[in-house]
């Protein structure tokens, strides 16, 4: 089922005011080596990265009813 543009729009401004990206630069081989890791892992670079910011500051908070990650 297709997401309609008003829940798009209604995503977009709930990440806007909740949501940041966090980012750095690793060498190409660093790179492949982590994407190597979360895959052994069972994770997605995505996933694996979150799982690490949550044990360094804690638990991620629960979206609001209806959100998707």
């Amino acid at each position: 089922m297709a997401v309609s543009e008003k829940k798009k729009a209604s995503n977009a401004k709930w990440d806007k005011e909740n949501m940041t990206v966090l980012g750095c630069k690793v060498s190409k081989k660093k790179a492949e080596q982590f994407r190597q890791y979360a895959k052994e892992h069972g994770n997605s670079v995505h996933k694996q990265l979150l799982e690490y910011v949550d044990q360094c500051v804690g638990t991620e908070e629960e979206p609001p009813a209806g959100e998707v990650q």
